[in-house]
């Protein structure tokens, strides 16, 4: 694998872990309600998911999930439901008085990338077009796909989750809060669906 590919790889890396999707909308959430230390821990354990999906389509599951059929639907109903939870969680956290909900744990946080349409749909082009035809073996390349994921999801993420945070520290509590974490929850949903539909 040269250096031209690998570059073209991080950019990729860079781009899709970067723009709005369900992971980072639900950090910016998270930050925008409680905060980046809150966030964290739900971060950490959704790259702990990425892990696990990116090694999953490295070593044939995403061959599978390519060809569609009963598994797709059954992925697609569970991804809808499981954001649609997400975003509820989200929304309770603002809408509720401070403390009457509890904050989304490190276990929620695991089947976030998982369940994500856009990640499996990042992680499969990545495959496809960096790393099926190169001279590595399937270890290298799972190894390389899963550790340039993970980088750029913490990275990503942390931003995202910062910037929620900075609304936070502009808005404050009350209405505005409200109002804006639940505009973010919805626009959450609407790119799960739209990722679903493609």
């Amino acid at each position: 694998m040269d250096i031209a590919t690998i570059g073209a790889f991080a950019v990729f890396v860079a781009i899709m872990t970067g723009t709005p999707g369900p992971g980072n909308l639900t950090f910016m959430a998270i930050g925008t309600s409680a905060g980046y230390k809150t966030a964290l821990p739900v971060i950490l354990a959704s790259q702990i998911g990425s892990i696990f999906l990116n090694l999953c389509v490295a070593f044939g599951l995403g061959h599978v999930m390519a060809q569609g059929g009963p598994i797709v639907t059954v992925f697609k109903v569970a991804s809808m439901g499981y954001m649609t939870y997400l975003a509820w969680r989200i929304v309770n956290l603002s809408i509720q008085p401070k403390g009457a909900v509890s904050l989304p744990s490190f276990w929620e946080g695991l089947l976030i990338h998982p369940l994500s349409p856009k990640t499996w749909a990042m992680s499969l082009v990545a495959f496809t077009t960096f790393f099926a035809a190169n001279n590595l073996g399937q270890l290298e390349s799972a190894l390389i796909l899963t550790l340039g994921f993970v980088a750029g999801g913490l990275i990503s993420h942390s931003l995202w989750a910062l910037a929620g945070q900075s609304i936070l520290s502009v808005i404050g509590e009350g209405k505005a809060l409200r109002v804006t974490t639940i505009a973010m929850a919805m626009l959450m949903l609407t790119v799960t669906a739209w990722s679903l539909l493609l």
